[in-house]
C-alpha cells in the first residue's frame, strides 16, 4: 500500500507527471469537444461555455496544470479558484458518465462506448481527487466551486436544457439527479476538506 501512495504522491507533486497529464488532458478534451460537435451545432453559440461538461472539466485542469508548469503559486486567489472549479468538475462528471453510462447499461444492454467512456472519466474522477487534497484549495475558492455547480446543474437541466445528451431519454431523471448529488456530494467534500484544514492550520 505504501508504494501506491508513493506513486500518488509523486504523479501530484512530480512536474514530469504534470507534463503527461497536461498532454493526456489537453488531447482529451480536444476529443471531448468534437464528440459534443453535434450538441454544440444545436446550441446557440452563447450557449456553448455551458454545454461540454467534461471537456470543459479536463480543458481547466490543463490550464491550471500549464500555469503550475510556468511557475504560478497555487495558493494565489486566481489559482485557488481555478484549481477548485477544476477539481470539482473532474471529480463531478468523472463519476457522473461512470455511473449514468453503467445505469443505461444494465438497463438496455451494454456497448463499447459505454465501457471506455466509464473507465476514462474515473480517471477523471481520480485526478480530481488526488489534486484537491495535495493543493487544497481555501473555502472561498471551495464555496465558490460549488456554488458554480449547483448553477451548471439548474442551467443544465431546466433553464437551458444544455445536459449531454444522453444514450436514452428515459434516462433524464436518473442522470439530473447524479448531476445534482455529485455536485452537493463533491462540493461539500471539497469545502468540508477547506474547512478543516484552516482548522488544523489555525488552532
Amino acid at each position: 500500500m505504501s508504494w501506491l501512495i508513493g506513486f500518488l504522491r509523486s504523479v501530484a507533486r512530480d512536474r514530469r507527471w504534470w507534463w503527461v497529464l497536461l498532454v493526456v488532458n489537453f488531447l482529451g478534451s480536444l476529443y471531448g469537444f468534437y464528440w459534443y460537435w453535434p450538441q454544440l451545432s444545436q446550441t446557440p453559440p452563447a450557449r456553448w461555455f455551458i454545454v461540454p461538461d467534461s471537456p470543459g472539466a479536463t480543458f481547466l485542469f490543463s490550464i491550471w496544470l500549464a500555469l503550475m508548469l510556468a511557475g504560478l503559486d497555487w495558493r494565489s486567489p486566481g489559482m485557488q479558484i481555478l484549481g477548485a472549479v477544476a477539481f470539482i468538475s473532474n471529480m463531478k462528471y468523472g463519476l457522473w458518465t461512470a455511473t449514468v453510462l453503467p445505469q443505461a447499461g444494465i438497463k438496455y444492454g451494454w456497448e463499447f462506448d459505454f465501457v471506455h467512456l466509464s473507465l476514462s472519466h474515473l480517471a477523471m474522477w481520480a485526478q480530481g481527487l488526488l489534486f484537491a487534497h495535495h493543493y487544497r484549495p481555501g473555502p472561498p475558492a471551495a464555496a465558490l466551486a460549488l456554488f458554480w455547480m449547483v448553477v451548471q446543474d439548474a442551467v443544465d437541466y431546466r433553464l437551458w436544457m444544455t445536459h449531454p445528451m444522453l444514450p436514452y431519454p428515459d434516462e433524464f431523471g436518473f442522470a439530473r439527479g447524479a448531476a445534482m448529488t455529485l455536485s452537493l456530494v463533491w462540493g461539500l467534500y471539497l469545502l468540508g476538506q477547506a474547512l478543516s484544514h484552516r482548522r488544523h492550520v489555525h488552532g
